[in-house]
């Protein structure tokens, strides 16, 4: 999900067993979540698997917000811009990177893959007519978390995993961009003023949509009950409730009352528990190379944030967040 908005923390310091409880949740949430993908696209097809939990949330998130006696519907214009905003976040963030996985990338190279989204916001902001332009200390981030990059998927691009591994590394790379496209829109061009409720239009779009291209797939014959095993379940379970949920809550209560800059550490942690949870759960090769790219990206990503920050600190501007949640 997207959140989208300034935020500002304030109000009393919440206890810090609290503040790690939902750090827990979060690095978890979303550092296991390639892991669970993995699990889950073992029997099931990619696109209609991605769909299930998707959908699953948006319509818990619905449920909730009637229960609450909240508004669930928005108007027609902000729909647009959920369901346009919903085909690059859920169809190329998620949708992608579940075939991506399905066509046998490894859940930590995909995990690193996605990591460089960040690098992929803070170029397309600077081409974006009247966007941010990166600081020179961001573009030397940029350059570095570019050759992370390459470093990673130009081997398998080339083959060396076999061809499907290279038409899903291809498959994540676009992911990643697409991503970063959706994520620069909802920044700008927020659904609704209430996050929730602009996550939840954004979740049934984009699960309508990616129920519509696994149909069109086939992927409907591909389904079989003998397929709904233990691991599966358990995978759909993880990303409908830890990932798609809890850790869209914990993010949520986190940015209400920490900096952005510490909350946004999930970029760092999370692709690191990616590698190794693959490396335990699924014996995934994690060598030199893969070490390798994963530092250079998560540093670069680093030094963009850092740069960026140090030049809206000297023009005065506010700090606006756009998280992955």
């Amino acid at each position: 999900m997207i959140v989208s908005g300034k935020i500002e923390a304030g109000g009393p310091r919440p206890a810090a067993w609290r503040i790690a409880v939902a750090f827990g949740i979060v690095y978890l949430g979303y550092g296991l979540n390639f892991l669970a993908i993995k699990a889950g696209v073992e029997s099931l097809p990619a696109f209609l698997f991605a769909a299930s939990h998707i959908l699953g949330a948006g319509l818990i998130l619905a449920v909730w917000t009637a229960a609450r006696g909240g508004t669930v519907w928005m108007p027609v214009a902000n729909l647009g811009r959920a369901a346009f905003a919903a085909f690059f976040l859920f169809v190329g963030g998620v949708g992608l990177v579940t075939q991506g996985e399905k066509l046998g990338v490894p859940s930590g190279v995909a995990a690193i893959i996605k990591a460089s989204v960040p690098l992929w916001v803070a170029l397309l902001e600077g081409l974006r007519p009247r966007g941010e332009r990166p600081a020179r200390l961001a573009v030397v981030g940029l350059l570095g978390g570019a050759s992370g990059v390459a470093l990673l998927v130009l081997p398998r691009l080339d083959g060396a995993g076999g061809g499907g591994q290279a038409v899903g590394t291809a498959l994540l790379l676009l992911s990643a961009l697409l991503f970063a496209i959706g994520s620069i829109f909802v920044r700008h061009h927020a659904p609704d003023a209430d996050p929730v409720r602009g996550s939840m239009w954004m979740m049934l779009f984009g699960g309508g949509y990616l129920v519509l291209l696994g149909g069109a797939l086939g992927e409907f014959g591909q389904v079989r009950a003998e397929d709904f095993g233990p691991r599966a379940v358990s995978a759909f379970l993880f990303l409908l409730f830890v990932h798609s949920l809890a850790a869209f809550t914990a993010m949520n209560w986190l940015l209400r009352h920490l900096p952005a800059s510490i909350v946004t550490t999930k970029f760092f942690v999370s692709p690191a528990i990616a590698v190794v949870a693959g490396w335990l759960a699924m014996g995934e090769v994690v060598g030199v190379q893969t070490v390798a790219s994963l530092g250079l990206i998560l540093a670069g990503v680093a030094v963009v944030f850092f740069g960026q920050g140090q030049a809206k600190k000297k023009t005065g501007l506010a700090d606006d967040a756009a998280e992955e949640v």
